[in-house]
């Protein structure tokens, strides 16, 4: 079961909860919103259902909402450009090393190449 910050709603933040059977009716109960199902007569149990449904598709299968994921999720980190120049160099150094093992196979001198 999906904790309660990331489990899909009817009562979505993003307006992207659907009922197939069109029977999903939200009224004000003090004060908030109440999602309530005309198709039983009760409350909506949202994910559960079996009718449940995503407009944009982002209903997991274990009820957690992909979008809400996105939000709570830290936003990745950029890294620093030494760190990237460094990965680069390396990268350099190693197809260098294959194309004058190749060339040596080959009877060229690597220095004679460049």
């Amino acid at each position: 079961m999906p904790s309660s910050d990331v489990a899909c709603t009817p009562v979505c933040p993003f307006r992207a909860f659907t009922c197939y059977k069109q029977a999903l009716v939200c009224r004000r109960q003090r004060g908030g919103l109440v999602p309530f199902c005309s198709w039983i007569g009760d409350v909506c149990i949202g994910y559960k259902c079996q009718f449940a449904g995503c407009a944009r598709h982002a209903l997991l299968p274990d009820g957690t909402c992909k979008l809400k994921l996105e939000a709570v999720a830290p936003a990745r980190v950029v890294e620093d450009d030494d760190v990237l120049e460094r990965e680069a160099e390396a990268l350099e150094k190693q197809l260098y090393g294959k194309i004058r093992d190749k060339l040596k196979k080959l009877g060229t001198r690597a220095w004679e190449v460049e």
